[in-house]
């Protein structure tokens, strides 16, 4: 059943866990981020990728930088509910549930599109793989434009270049399926990597999903180079952790990547 303690913690602070401090530190204090500036673009960080993936948003923000991409963050962003609620709901396939979990899912989301249409923003941008299935459910109770990150890359990213050759796995998004029928997009995530010069990519097969282990052992076992690259937040974080004892694997998301080329 979905924990109204959980829920209620959400609606106090906006995140399922703690009190939103220790998000906001990594992003606003220690990062740098914007937080709360009128922008053309809002980005929703997600619960847990502040605290897992320091590293990476900091590559996105030299990048956002660089580009002079005009952005801003949400100094209280409310979780989708996704890990606390949707994702439980999916792998116990209880139908109820994941009604349930939706249900909730749109009335946090919204939230985030009051607060983004007052900073006059046109675009919600996810760095969240995780958000972004409820985010699909719920365009029609906005105005603003919803896209990925790696979107925005696709449409401020020229070009760069970097000597190297990597293995591509955008993901399976097979969970995803159970949450929204609205189809994603990939494209974007390769359109960026070709437009780096010298860059070899080998892409892996997207029929595999890394949270099944005869998956993930094939598709590791797969893998042609030491360099593996995704653009899930998810994918990210299950894959460094198998492959962190594998001597020389390199796991990297998106940002990185774009960051070096340029």
């Amino acid at each position: 059943m979905i924990n109204e303690k959980i829920v209620e913690n959400i609606r106090r602070y906006g995140v399922c866990q703690d009190s939103g401090e220790a998000r906001y530190r990594v992003l606003a204090e220690n990062i740098g981020f914007k937080m709360d500036q009128k922008a053309e673009y809002v980005v929703i960080a997600g619960c847990f990728q502040p605290q897992s993936t320091p590293h990476v948003l900091r590559a996105l923000k030299d990048i956002f930088e660089h580009l002079k991409v005009d952005y801003t963050f949400l100094s209280k962003e409310y979780c989708c509910g996704w890990m606390p609620f949707g994702q439980p709901a999916v792998m116990a396939k209880d139908e109820e549930e994941i009604a349930k979990s939706k249900e909730l899912a749109k009335s946090f989301v919204v939230e985030n599109f009051r607060q983004a249409e007052a900073l006059g923003a046109k675009s919600i941008v996810l760095f969240c793989a995780a958000c972004e299935p409820s985010y699909s459910n719920c365009k029609d109770a906005t105005r603003l434009e919803i896209i990925s990150y790696v979107e925005l890359l696709d449409r401020h990213f020229q070009g760069g270049r970097l000597n190297l050759e990597l293995d591509y796995y955008p993901g399976c998004y097979r969970f995803r399926r159970r949450i929204t029928a609205e189809p994603i997009d990939v494209e974007p995530a390769m359109r960026v990597l070709q437009k780096i010069e010298g860059l070899e990519v080998n892409q892996l097969d997207t029929k595999l999903c890394c949270y099944i282990p005869p998956h993930l052992e094939e598709l590791t076992g797969s893998l042609k180079t030491n360099n593996l690259v995704t653009i899930c937040t998810g994918c990210y974080i299950n894959l460094k952790q198998y492959l962190q004892e594998k001597d020389n694997c390199r796991v990297r998301m998106l940002p990185e990547i774009v960051l070096e080329a340029l």
